[in-house]
Order: structure tokens, then C-alpha cells, then sequence
């Protein structure tokens, strides 16, 4: 009998998603109408707020539907940045949360959520140790409407991270609760993002359709998707590249999220993923770029355990593996990946980041295993180096 003969999968992504260029303008509305919403709450950040006409516009389709806007998240969803759009949100009393932008903004929106419904206060020295007893159902939090604007797929998941002042740790909150109730997929929007932050995030997606075909066990519907989340990546983030107004790419490279990360429930995230936020909030890596410079070192370490899942990311690559030992093959496949990093000009080194070997073993320590031994992982760092 095949794995695929038999087993069990948990849809966990939003309820609604919406694509295509304009869908904002032309969606956005009914969507509100729909779940019954009329006192929209806006979280995004600082530099779509300042640096763009987006936040104008949306607020302006909005009208006197929109009862707060908050635009002051940063990178990694500083704690006390969120606990201010917590109390924001608050005194506005809204029916739906509408989030804005990146990973960010959206990881923020949820916790905003998160806190509304339970009274968590997330700049509290406890809000770490406090949030793990809360998991949150569907129905539970408000409404969330996500439209972003990169490729991090945040929007799809039920995980949100939030960042403490002074540690600089990622605190994480999960909940099936979470995940929001519609996504709008709207490349139009796009344009104003940064070109790296843009292709960046794309291979962060790429991380994410490696790690699902790698995660343990057979999902025929995950491992289809991601695989062609693979395809679609790889053609479309080369076609920005070679012209960033190509709305066409942009909305095959927001499918390619998508179909990215599908994983059945709240499965755990790989080990570039693991190791990436060891060094991101500490190092002020964004997430998209620690993908770029861990993902192809993690597929080449975990080649030999692995070696007939690699050679499907190969051939998904375009690779042609079909006589070739799996072992090579999986190893190509790591080189493709690198090699599609590097065609986007895009960061390579840890080094460039002010890491040096004397940071590798603290950040590596909480992650080893038996597994994952911690001169593996230091091996892994050193690599990126």
C-alpha cells in the first residue's frame, strides 16, 4: 500500500481568498458585506503609511466604515508597537480587523485579535508564558481580512509572532481562530513594494513548498500544490525581476504563495525556517532574506535523509533528474535554488548581517536535537557565512 492510499487532511488555510489585480477595489466591499462588518479597524506599517498613496486609498474606499487605522508596526511586530494597536483597537470597538501590508502588519492584526479576545496584555513581561494557554477556535476572534503585500504568506496561517523589547525573542501565538476569515490577493498593490522585499519574500514562499514536500508523511494535496507553488515561483519571480510591472508574474507569484503553504493542521516549521528565526529578530534579518540565505545549505545537509523528496523539488525546478541517482539529484536541487537566489540578486551571505562564528553556537544551541546534533547546525551557519 502507498502512503497516499489512506490518511487524513485538515484544510487550515482562510475560508476566502480572492485574486487578480484590482480585487481590493472591486472585492473588497462585498467581502465586509458579507461578514456582516461595518467598523473596520486598519493595521500596516510605517513605511506604507509614509512612503505610498496605498493607505489613503484604502481608507477612502473605507469612508466612515473605517473606525481606527494604526501604522506604526515594524519589523518583526515589535511587542509594544502591538500592545499600542491593541489598546487603539480597543477604544474603537470595530467588527473586523483589516490588515495591511507584510508579514508584519498581519502577524500584528492577529495578535491584536488574539489579545481583544482573551485580555492579554502583549508587552507584559508574562505575555509569553501566558499566551501558551490560550488557543483560540474559529469564532472566537474578530474578523480578520488580510491584503498583502508581499509573499510571506502569513495570511494563511493560524501562527502569529510578535517580538519582546528587550530580548528581541519571538513570542508565538497559534489558534485554528486565528487564521483569517479572507485573504484578497491583489498584484495591483504590489507595485509599491520594495523589488527585494518583493522577491525576497518570494523565496521565502520557495522555503515554504520545500519544507511541505519535506514535512513527515504523504499529503498528496500539500505536496501537489507545493510542488507547483515551485514552478510558479521559480518562472514568475525571474519575470519581475526582469520587469517589475509585470502584474501578470506578480499574481503568478501570489498563487505560488499560496499554493506554498497548505500544510494539513498546525504543522511545525522546518528546520531553515527554525534555524532563520534563531538569527532574524536578534540580527534585524527579515524573514524573506533569512530563507535566502539558509534554505539552499539546509536542502544540501538534509539530502541524505531525504533524497527522494529532493529529486521531486528538482524536477518541479525544471531539472531533468529522471536517470540520475537520487542523491545528485537531491543535491541539484539545493543548487537550483541557490542558483535562483542569485539570478534575483538577492543576499547570499550571513556575514552581510554582521554575524560572525561567535554568534553561530548561541544561536544554534536552542534548536539542537538528537535529530539536528548543535555541530550540524553550526555547520549549516558557517555555511551561509
Amino acid at each position: 500500500m502507498r502512503a497516499s492510499d489512506t490518511g487524513t487532511f485538515t484544510y487550515a488555510n482562510p475560508p476566502t481568498i480572492v485574486w487578480g489585480p484590482g480585487c481590493v477595489a472591486e472585492r473588497l466591499d462585498g467581502e465586509l458585506q458579507r461578514l456582516g462588518a461595518s467598523r473596520a479597524f486598519v493595521t500596516t506599517t510605517r513605511s506604507v503609511a509614509s512612503n505610498t498613496a496605498l493607505l489613503g486609498s484604502l481608507e477612502g474606499q473605507l469612508g466612515p466604515r473605517c473606525v481606527g487605522t494604526f501604522s506604526q508596526i515594524s519589523q518583526h511586530a515589535p511587542a509594544r508597537a502591538v500592545a499600542d494597536a491593541v489598546r487603539k483597537a480597543r477604544a474603537a470597538s470595530p467588527d473586523v480587523l483589516i490588515s495591511f501590508g507584510g508579514g508584519s502588519p498581519i502577524d500584528a492584526t492577529k495578535a491584536v485579535a488574539f489579545a481583544l479576545a482573551t485580555g492579554l496584555d502583549l508587552d507584559q513581561p508574562d505575555a509569553a508564558a501566558r499566551a501558551r494557554s490560550f488557543s483560540p477556535a474559529p469564532g472566537e476572534l474578530l474578523p480578520h481580512v488580510a491584503i498583502p503585500t508581499t509573499l510571506s504568506a502569513a495570511e494563511l496561517s493560524g501562527l502569529a509572532g510578535f517580538t519582546t523589547e528587550n530580548e528581541r525573542e519571538k513570542v508565538g501565538l497559534r489558534g485554528a481562530g486565528m487564521i483569517p476569515s479572507c485573504v484578497l490577493f491583489d498584484a495591483q498593490l504590489s507595485l509599491e513594494t520594495p523589488l527585494d522585499l518583493w522577491l525576497s519574500t518570494g523565496i521565502r514562499a520557495v522555503d515554504h513548498a520545500v519544507e511541505t514536500v519535506l514535512a513527515g508523511g504523504s499529503h498528496p494535496f500539500s505536496d501537489t500544490l507545493a510542488l507547483d507553488a515551485l514552478r510558479r515561483l521559480q518562472s514568475s519571480l525571474l519575470a519581475t525581476h526582469a520587469d517589475p510591472s509585470d502584474l501578470a508574474a506578480r499574481t503568478e507569484s501570489q498563487l505560488g504563495a499560496w499554493f506554498s503553504f497548505t500544510l494539513p493542521g498546525p504543522a511545525a516549521a522546518g528546520l531553515s525556517h527554525t534555524l532563520g528565526k534563531r538569527i532574524g529578530s536578534r540580527h534585524g534579518i527579515p524573514h524573506g532574506v533569512s530563507s535566502c540565505l539558509l534554505l539552499p545549505h539546509v536542502m544540501r545537509y538534509v539530502a541524505p535523509r531525504a533524497p527522494s523528496e529532493l529529486t521531486r523539488i528538482a524536477s518541479a525546478l525544471g531539472l531533468d533528474v529522471r536517470e540520475m541517482p537520487q542523491q545528485r539529484a537531491a543535491l541539484l536541487a539545493a543548487d537550483a535554488v541557490a542558483d535562483l537566489i542569485a539570478r534575483l540578486d538577492l543576499p547570499r551571505h550571513l556575514s552581510a548581517y554582521g554575524l560572525s562564528d561567535s554568534d553561530l553556537e548561541a544561536a544554534a544551541r536552542p534548536v539542537a536535537s538528537a535529530e539536528y546534533p548543535i555541530g550540524d547546525l553550526i555547520g549549516i551557519y558557517e555555511a551561509a557565512l
